[in-house]
């Protein structure tokens, strides 16, 4: 008989109603053969497991498995949760289940956008906790599960708060990100435009034209940023066009399409909105495009 005990009877239990219905499924009409029986205690919820090994290495391998599951179902976000809230005093909900769905997308892979960014995925945590598991459902030796978080799954924790911590990085960046962009349209917003028309170029260098399809110096972009939020400060100046774009706070923004890749794009449109247009070719030809109204 393995018997498992849990502080927690939540856990407990779901683990037991998950278990029961994976074995059913398993052994169909010997189910008789392996009996899950839950019994309560004052404190604690054990739970005894009969006739697994007469199921052979699929039925340890199924409670391993659900446990496995159960484990990480739970103290995943719970983990996550307590970092956030014990080690970097958040404390408004929004903001947590903000940074824990960040976390989410970093550590489960379909969801990943930037994989690069975390050495830890789902399927290497669930791999190092089934493989911890796993030796005590195959020698049928009785255990606490609570000693067993407590004890065998300390790097486990651990290594969610370097989840957390890139999490929290990428909010705070997503945070700076929309603060950039508002201050970006209210700069719009309350300046006239110094260019009516800027056509962008991107082929060599970033280079910009005016209605005229005369090309704006360095000297004069440098100029019109000296008052502006330097919304691109970790970029050198020859890089930028964001800020270049804002400073003019022109009516119409032109830049040939495929120079322009959809990150770029995605921020361009977020400021300028239907300013911008994207062209197949980007001719000086004046007659191209309709030159907007004073």
């Amino acid at each position: 008989m393995l018997m498992i005990e849990f502080k927690d009877s939540c856990i407990g239990e779901t683990f037991y109603e998950q278990l029961r219905h994976s074995l059913s499924i398993l052994s169909g009409q010997c189910y008789e053969r392996i009996k899950v029986n839950g019994d309560k205690g004052n404190k604690s919820y054990f739970l005894s497991i009969n006739g697994i090994y007469g199921g052979g290495k699929e039925a340890e391998h199924v409670v391993t498995s659900v446990l496995t599951n159960t484990t990480m179902t739970v103290f995943f976000t719970k983990w996550m949760k307590d970092y956030l809230k014990q080690t970097f005093h958040y404390e408004d909900e929004q903001e947590i289940q903000t940074i824990m769905e960040i976390a989410k997308t970093l550590f489960f892979p379909s969801l990943s956008y930037k994989k690069e960014m975390v050495t830890l995925n789902f399927f290497h945590w669930q791999e190092e906790i089934y493989n911890k598991i796993s030796p005590l459902i195959e020698d049928n030796i009785s255990f606490s599960f609570d000693s067993f978080i407590s004890f065998r799954l300390q790097t486990n924790k651990e290594q969610i708060l370097d989840l957390v911590e890139k999490a929290i990085d990428e909010y705070r960046m997503e945070l700076d990100y929309q603060i950039m962009l508002q201050k970006c349209r209210d700069f719009l917003y309350d300046h006239e435009p110094k260019v009516e028309t800027v056509y962008v170029s991107m082929k060599d260098s970033i280079e910009f034209y005016n209605e005229d399809k005369q090309k704006i110096s360095f000297e004069q972009v440098c100029t019109w940023l000296q008052a502006v939020t330097p919304f691109e400060k970790y970029l050198p100046i020859h890089e930028r066009i964001i800020g270049p774009l804002v400073s003019m706070a022109p009516k119409k923004v032109v830049i040939e399409s495929k120079e322009c890749n959809d990150d770029l794009y995605h921020t361009l449109r977020n400021i300028f909105e239907e300013r911008i247009k994207l062209t197949d070719t980007l001719s000086f030809d004046k007659q191209t495009f309709e030159k907007p109204g004073l």
